[in-house]
């Protein structure tokens, strides 16, 4: 996996979670604080006790926290936002594969992703699920995903055609 370098903390889930709770975000650049909060988030992804929301994909379910989703996406922030009721909820990903889902979740809470687990069908999946939500712009999801495309199905087809050539 891909460990999260201090300058792309910017980009970040702590960084979004301070900007939108109008905490002063300053010292957040420091190594050791960002390590700490990363850590509680690690622990929170493990907490399903106290998540508060489902997410339902190929019949399975995902529990989650609405915090997360709502720092990370626009559309969940405005969705939860609108929404008065307070009792669980529950969001149905028809037709896209658990895997993608289960891995989009990880990386709203971890910013990182397993890149042995990225495929060229899910890196698909990554960004329309990336653009339909919203996910914040600072979030560097993207640079994951560019950079898995640049290194393995850019240079496949490049060595696919050198091949071809010879």
């Amino acid at each position: 996996m891909k460990e999260i370098e201090i300058e792309e903390i910017e980009k970040g889930l702590a960084y979004d979670l301070f900007e939108q709770t109008g905490f002063d975000s300053n010292w957040i650049k420091e190594k050791e604080g960002i390590k700490g909060i990363l850590k509680d988030l690690s622990k929170l992804y493990q907490q399903n006790e106290t998540k508060d929301f489902t997410i339902i994909c190929e019949e399975k379910e995902i529990k989650v926290h609405k915090l997360i989703l709502q720092i990370r996406s626009e559309l969940f922030k405005g969705m939860f936002l609108s929404v008065n009721d307070t009792s669980n909820q529950v969001h149905d990903y028809t037709g896209k594969s658990f895997q993608t889902i289960q891995e989009l979740i990880y990386f709203l809470y971890h910013d990182k992703i397993d890149e042995t687990k990225l495929t060229k069908e899910n890196i698909e999946e990554f960004v329309d699920l990336k653009d339909f939500y919203e996910l914040n712009q600072n979030s560097i999801l993207g640079s994951y995903l560019v950079d898995f495309y640049s290194k393995n199905i850019f240079n496949s087809s490049k060595t696919k055609k050198e091949e071809e050539q010879k």
